[in-house]
């Protein structure tokens, strides 16, 4: 029988066997590499998918299962946001001083589709182990119904650890701050809701200034984008009474205290101004800005630690939190007398 794909100008893949047989990609993978547990029906339609479009497991993936591999393969979600592209660098930097090297492939964190596809090549591929960075719900979701053989991490920013993660403290010492200076009544410029970090910031913040006697006013919804800093400011009611805000990364912070300036609002005379992620733009803004310094390229190291003990099979390495750094400019000031 001629393969239907004999005029193909590209070999058939997993992907293609998957929906000749009306399944999912992980569950061809799993048949070729010889897993149990498939039902005879189920390989049936596989199997003759696989013969109708002649495909062939790829040859690397073979011979990966006969030897040890030495890639750890990477998902990320944003992978050109400061906090992903600095765990990406101490990930890599780790993994190349312990014999590994990293895969990195790029995903689109809210479509579950794309989470598997990159799951199912890494299976495929046979990496030693999977470490996936920046966590949305979907993304957790994928990985938690899943089935593997392959030691996997999830980004730190939900690792347990004996201390707080970098969200965790960051958004503590912001409020600390703020109380310390009297701040009372404040406002929030969150992340996407999707994105766990975001949300962590904004947990903590909000915990730390209920234990402080302190009430959050006003939230608003942001991306991470100085655009939605912008948009804040000019949703930002002065008659609120509010007098300190805490941006959920230093883009929006800045956005925010430049539509602030445009109306007039003073910073920090009349509104204070927290930003998170310490970017190197934040100490040449005008005022400088205040901003919690989060060491993310050591919690990447500590995550490739904690999975490079699960691959070699070694005692569990624990994830230890580097933890945060406020840093302290002009943009925070006592808060204004009533």
């Amino acid at each position: 029988m001629v393969p239907d794909n004999a005029h193909s100008d590209r070999p058939a893949t997993v992907h293609d066997v998957a929906s000749r047989a009306g399944v999912s990609a992980q569950t061809v993978s799993r048949l070729v590499k010889g897993y149990e547990g498939i039902r005879p029906a189920t390989r049936e339609r596989v199997q003759t998918a696989i013969e109708e479009l002649g495909y062939r497991p790829n040859r690397a993936a073979r011979l990966l299962r006969t030897r040890r591999s030495n890639r750890i393969g990477a998902l990320v979600h944003n992978m050109f946001e400061r906090g992903p592209g600095q765990l990406l660098r101490g990930a890599a930097s780790e993994a190349r001083a312990s014999g590994y090297s990293l895969n990195i492939v790029g995903i689109d964190g809210l479509d579950e589709s794309s989470i598997d596809e990159a799951l199912d090549l890494f299976e495929e591929e046979q990496v030693a182990g999977i470490f996936v960075v920046t966590l949305t719900e979907e993304l957790r979701a994928v990985v938690q119904r899943r089935s593997s053989d392959i030691p996997i991490i999830v980004d730190p920013a939900e690792s347990a650890g004996p201390i707080p993660t970098t969200g965790e403290s960051g958004g503590r010492m912001a409020a600390q701050h703020l109380l310390a200076l009297g701040h009372r009544r404040l406002g929030f410029l969150g992340g996407p809701r999707e994105w766990l970090p975001s949300e962590q910031r904004k947990e903590s913040f909000f915990i730390e200034l209920l234990r402080g006697g302190a009430t959050v006013v006003a939230e608003w919804p942001g991306d991470w984008t100085p655009e939605a800093g912008a948009s804040a400011a000019q949703a930002f009611d002065p008659r609120s009474g509010i007098t300190a805000i805490f941006a959920a990364n230093d883009a929006m912070a800045i956005g925010l205290m430049h539509g602030l300036a445009l109306r007039g609002i003073r910073v920090p005379a009349e509104v204070s101004v927290v930003g998170f992620d310490d970017i190197p733009e934040a100490a040449y803004v005008i005022p400088e800005l205040t901003s919690v310094h989060p060491n993310f390229e050591d919690e990447g190291r500590n995550a490739i630690n904690a999975l490079l003990a699960r691959i070699e099979q070694r005692p569990p390495s624990p994830i230890i939190h580097p933890g945060s750094e406020l840093i302290v400019r002009g943009s925070t000031g006592p808060a204004p007398s009533a």
